[in-house]
C-alpha cells in the first residue's frame, strides 16, 4: 500500500515539477529567490524528485532511474532553450548541474532510507483477515 501511495506521489510530483520547469517564468523583480540561491531551488526539487523515484521504485534497477532522470533533467533545460522566445526561460548549464547532483544525492537518500522502510512495513500489525464462508 506504501508503495502504491508513493508511486502516484511520485506521478503527481513528476508532473508538477515540469509545469514549474516550462511555464513562463515569473520577472527577476519578484522572484521570491533570486541570484545565486536560485540554482538551490533546482537542487532542491531534484533532491525530491531522486527520493522518491528510489522509493517508488519497483522492478527496474537504480540506475536505470538515475538514467531516465538524468535524461529528463538535461531534457528540461533543452526544452527551455527551443521555447525560449515562449517561455522567457534560457538554457543553463549551473541549473543542469544542480539538477543531476540533486537526483543523485536523492538517489542515494532513497537507497539508505529504503530498508529503514522496509523494516517499519514488516513490524507494522496485519490487519485481521476476515475469511467468508
Amino acid at each position: 500500500m506504501l508503495l502504491r501511495i508513493t508511486q502516484w506521489f511520485t506521478i503527481f510530483y513528476f508532473i508538477v515539477l515540469t509545469l514549474l520547469l516550462e511555464l513562463p517564468s515569473v520577472p527577476q523583480e519578484i522572484d521570491p529567490v533570486p541570484g545565486p540561491l536560485a540554482g538551490y531551488k533546482h537542487l532542491i526539487a531534484f533532491t525530491l524528485l531522486g527520493f522518491l523515484v528510489e522509493l517508488g521504485r519497483y522492478k527496474k534497477s537504480m540506475l536505470f532511474w538515475v538514467g531516465v532522470l538524468c535524461l529528463y533533467a538535461i531534457g528540461s533545460e533543452v526544452f527551455q532553450w527551443l521555447l525560449h522566445s515562449i517561455c522567457h526561460r534560457y538554457f543553463d548549464w549551473e541549473d543542469i548541474l544542480h539538477n543531476v547532483v540533486g537526483l543523485l544525492l536523492g538517489t542515494l537518500i532513497g537507497y539508505f532510507c529504503r530498508p529503514l522502510i522496509n523494516q517499519r512495513r514488516s513490524m507494522a500489525p496485519n490487519p485481521p483477515r476476515v475469511h467468508r464462508s
